[in-house]
């Protein structure tokens, strides 16, 4: 079967290795544009570019795929299907129509539930205690196409986002494995999707990592689940960001505390503050410019105690 595979980030790249792994190298990779990371801004390749490279692998990286160059080259491939994995873009239906079988989108949940860019931090900020990758042929609807083959996973307690996306990402390898076995047997169903079961995973936003005295405990130890390792929740402790990579609820014994003050300090569960409707146990803290840490490490280094208060702007 004659392949182009289109994908970016980290997630999409046990999916493309196992394509090579099963004899199905893809005739060409396409991946986003080189792009400035870290403190250098140092021009880097994506991890599906790395990986295509270290393969042997020809890689594309055009600004936009659907562009009519672009278009013209994956069809001057004369490809079977075309396999997305997290690419970062819409394929327009130009580009769909091309291959001879279609288009195939391997989606990090159980479609219809959480459609749209961000299926794993969904999830965990939903509280699902199950998800999965499922593969799907693609339409011109956002994750609407019919199902092909799902697999479903148990998310485990304190499963942050990157944990449960590189499960996924070896789950997905396998789905997509099993998939072009169905293709080829000529058995792959098309299932249609519920509707009315859909829900929309929208692109996160810088300030959804923020978290707030608005939200419950359990709330906002799912956000710090959805957002870690990176970019990671914070709390915004006047003009200092510091980054929470772990939290848990808190035992909730003041309830009389003003948001911010520090409870208890535990040397195994971190720091215990107050928040509006309870408290938060802070387990694992990275400071701005610092190493990652545990809470008791923060508060030993900051010299805190118990009825000490943190800055907070604005809220938690």
């Amino acid at each position: 079967m004659r392949l182009v595979y289109y994908g970016t980030p980290s997630l999409a790249v046990p999916p493309l290795r196992r394509l090579v792994q099963d004899g199905r190298a893809p005739l060409l990779v396409v991946t986003r544009p080189d792009r400035p990371k870290g403190r250098g801004l140092t021009t880097m390749p994506s991890p599906v570019k790395e990986a295509a490279l270290s393969l042997g692998l020809p890689v594309a990286t055009p600004p936009r795929a659907g562009a009519a160059l672009e278009i013209e080259r994956i069809r001057a491939l004369a490809p079977d299907l075309i396999v997305l994995v997290a690419y970062g873009q819409i394929l327009p239906p130009a580009l769909l129509a091309v291959p001879r079988l279609g288009a195939l989108n391997v989606h990090f949940s159980l479609l219809p539930r959480h459609r749209g860019a961000a299926p794993i931090q969904a999830a965990l900020l939903e509280g699902d205690t199950e998800t999965g990758v499922t593969t799907m042929w693609m339409t011109s609807g956002l994750d609407e196409g019919p199902v092909v083959l799902s697999r479903a996973t148990r998310i485990e307690p304190d499963e942050d986002a990157g944990a449960l996306g590189r499960r996924l990402a070896e789950l997905g390898a396998e789905c997509l494995s099993d998939t072009l076995d169905r293709i080829e047997r000529g058995d792959a169903p098309r299932t249609q999707q519920d509707p009315a079961r859909a829900t929309m995973a929208r692109k996160l936003r810088s300030e959804d990592a923020r978290l707030s005295i608005d939200e419950t405990p359990a709330a906002l130890s799912r956000r710090v689940l959805a957002f870690a390792p990176d970019p990671g929740a914070y709390l915004a402790l006047g003009p200092e960001r510091l980054l929470v990579l772990a939290a848990n609820p808190g035992e909730d014994s003041a309830p009389d505390a003003l948001p911010g003050t520090i409870l208890r300090i535990d040397r195994e569960r971190g720091i215990e503050i107050a928040i509006t409707r309870g408290s938060l146990w802070l387990r694992r803290l990275k400071p701005a410019g610092r190493k990652a840490m545990t809470g008791a490490e923060y508060a030993n280094g900051k010299r805190l105690k118990a009825g000490d208060r943190l800055p907070l702007d604005g809220g938690v």
